[in-house]
């Protein structure tokens, strides 16, 4: 039940029209980031609450490594219903992330991000990319955010060396959600 209550949700979020408009373009981009870092948290939780670590292991540290205009309502997200904490490393600490269980990926350039990725692989981090497009570059998650709703991608390969099981069920809707 719990699972379609969030396919139900998530599918609002991805496939409903902006219905508010604002008074000028500034309230407009402010009300569109608002909204799409509402989004970003909601799918970012919705994956994490339904993946499972190795050895029934609970997450308790997710990163957000580099730039993104979202970490605030991440951040938000976590302190209101999860049981991990949230951390923020800028481009040049981020060799930091061990401990991480959760790993979400802002704005790097592409050696740090090939950098970071590598260090990650086979090891059970639930790493989220906000710039990866194509979904090749190594994380499992791949964020689609474009004007009038987001959406995601899972890179199965990454996946699988993870040793991290995710829902068939939200396999199967990053899969359909697959932009055009």
């Amino acid at each position: 039940m719990r699972f379609l209550i969030f396919l139900a949700l998530i599918s609002v979020v991805f496939l409903a029209p902006d219905l508010v408009r604002a008074a000028s373009s500034s309230d407009i981009d402010a009300d569109r980031e608002q909204k799409t870092g509402q989004q970003v948290s909601y799918i970012v939780s919705g994956i994490v609450s339904y993946s499972r670590w190795p050895e029934d292991i609970a997450p308790s540290k997710a990163c957000v490594v580099g730039s993104t205009l979202y970490r605030q309502a991440l951040f938000d997200q976590g302190m209101n219903r999860n049981s991990y904490t949230w951390h923020h490393y800028q481009e040049s600490d981020h060799w930091d992330v061990e401990s991480c269980d959760i790993l979400y990926i802002g704005l790097l350039n592409s050696s740090d991000r090939d950098s970071l990725l590598s260090g990650i692989i086979g090891k059970p981090v639930l790493s989220i990319s906000e710039q990866d497009p194509h979904c090749d570059g190594g994380s499992l998650i791949c964020l689609n955010l474009v004007e009038g709703g987001s959406s995601f991608q899972v890179n199965l390969d990454a996946v699988a060396r993870s040793g991290i099981r995710i829902h068939p069920q939200v396999l199967k809707l990053g899969r359909e959600l697959r932009p055009n």
